[in-house]
């Protein structure tokens, strides 16, 4: 299999830094993956992934991407302890005031925590004979050979020490902290445009002992609230037959910090069964609150210039509302896309030149899926300010009656549930057909919620 370089490395190695790592696995002689903590840090000693203990969704979109670069995973995952659920009939969702149907769309779904999902595939990709990986690193700078190419980075140990460390390519995915744009600046580029939402989100999570049927054999309770309500739930099963709670508002201060807190703070989510499983499970682990203001979307596509030998990949690009569990999928989603142009150049012996201008725009297909429907929800409550997309008053009122049409309409619903899964694009739901159907609905009187399944 012909290569493309000798050396590659990617800069962090949460999900987005894993994915991009397989996708260069098969195209570089060596990939080194580089993280500020530890080698073998996972869970509490992961400082990296303040957000690592609450509720995480790895979508089907993202699930399949990870299964096209480490074959098996899924089943890795399976044997690990996670819990495949069918989606639609072991999940309970409220969706902004609608109960979505008890039906079986089609997809079958994992749930676990993010420690299990993130530990698994990196076991799989260090199996690898050619990735391997260095802990207590801190990226410090972007190294230049030339003013148009990057040919390494300065990297400094938990003593203070730099180093130097040289690739044919060098992948950011430092996550939402990443200072690449800072960086590139420094180095006489051009500033990134970022779109930023401050959508004032945090939520407050631990883990359960509860009955296996505790939601009478549901996997999964979801409640997004609906506007002006800021507060919601997830509810899932996870491995070793625990369950994993995350409580999630909105400008807000006060965070549950105990077992009684979550109870009350749950008492205020419209649908009474969050606080009825809180209240009747019993506490197995810390209460852990984390803080996340702003979505960002930093578009390296825009750029006239932008240097060889240097890509950007995940949360470093584009940092969503945690609510929606878009940010694990799109990084991966994005890392088979980089796959993919990789082995097209790798036939077309066409090297790396130029390699940002094609990839940029290939992962920002699967971001503005994304971040167009995240950004749209959030856009419904009035403290929201930001880079709101345009047109959200009419989006929003096309979302409200596309719901009230799904309870009556299976193919709808797998299709409305393939857009959130992220395996088809929202151009879906606006055929013509479905068009005509949404507005005359948007013309008739409200109905009223769908009933609670």
């Amino acid at each position: 299999m012909p290569t493309l370089g000798k050396t590659a490395i990617v800069a962090g190695r949460s999900m987005g830094g894993l994915a991009a790592a397989a996708a260069l696995a098969s195209w570089f002689d060596n990939v080194l993956i580089i993280d500020r903590d530890a080698p073998d840090a996972d869970g509490d000693s992961r400082t990296g992934v303040g957000q690592g203990h609450h509720v995480h969704n790895l979508q089907k979109g993202g699930e399949l991407a990870i299964e096209s670069l480490l074959p098996g995973t899924r089943g890795a995952m399976i044997a690990a302890g996670a819990v495949e659920f069918t989606q639609g009939l072991q999940t309970r969702f409220y969706d902004h005031g609608y109960w979505l149907p008890n039906r079986d769309v089609g997809y079958a779904n994992l749930a676990a925590s993010r420690w299990l999902l993130e530990a698994v595939v990196r076991d799989s990709l260090l199996r690898k004979s050619n990735v391997s990986l260095r802990g207590n690193l801190s990226l410090q700078d972007i190294q230049f050979s030339t003013p148009d190419r990057v040919s390494g980075i300065v990297v400094e140990n938990e003593g203070g020490v730099s180093e130097l460390l040289e690739a044919d390519l060098i992948v950011d995915c430092t996550g939402r902290g990443s200072r690449v744009r800072s960086h590139l600046v420094e180095h006489g580029y051009e500033a990134v445009p970022e779109f930023a939402i401050n959508m004032g989100i945090s939520y407050t999570s631990a883990f359960f002992d509860a009955p296996r049927d505790a939601l009478g054999g549901a996997a999964v309770l979801a409640v997004l609230p609906r506007p002006p309500h800021k507060r919601g739930a997830f509810v899932s099963l996870v491995e070793d037959g625990r369950w994993l709670v995350s409580l999630h508002t909105r400008f807000e201060k006060a965070v549950p910090e105990s077992h009684d807190d979550m109870v009350r703070f749950a008492a205020s989510i419209e649908v009474p069964e969050v606080e009825q499983f809180i209240r009747s499970a019993v506490l197995a682990g810390p209460v852990r609150s984390y803080r996340k203001p702003h979505a960002t979307w930093r578009r390296f596509d825009k750029v006239e210039r932008f240097p060889a030998g240097l890509l950007v990949l995940g949360d470093a690009i584009t940092s969503f509302n945690p609510v929606y569990g878009q940010g694990m999928s799109v990084a991966w989603q994005q890392a088979s896309a980089l796959h993919q142009i990789l082995a097209a150049r790798a036939s077309s012996g066409s090297g790396l030149e130029g390699l940002a201008s094609e990839f940029f725009p290939a992962a920002m297909k699967f971001s503005r899926e994304a971040w167009n429907a995240s950004t749209l929800v959030d856009a419904a409550y009035d403290e929201v300010t930001g880079d709101t997309p345009p047109g959200a008053e009419q989006g929003l009122v096309f979302l409200g009656a596309l719901r009230t049409l799904l309870a009556d309409d299976p193919d709808l619903h797998r299709d409305y549930l393939g857009v959130a899964q992220m395996t088809s694009p929202a151009a879906a739901l606006m055929t013509p057909e479905r068009m005509a159907r949404v507005m005359a609905a948007v013309a008739s009187p409200p109905g009223q919620p769908g009933a609670n399944p």
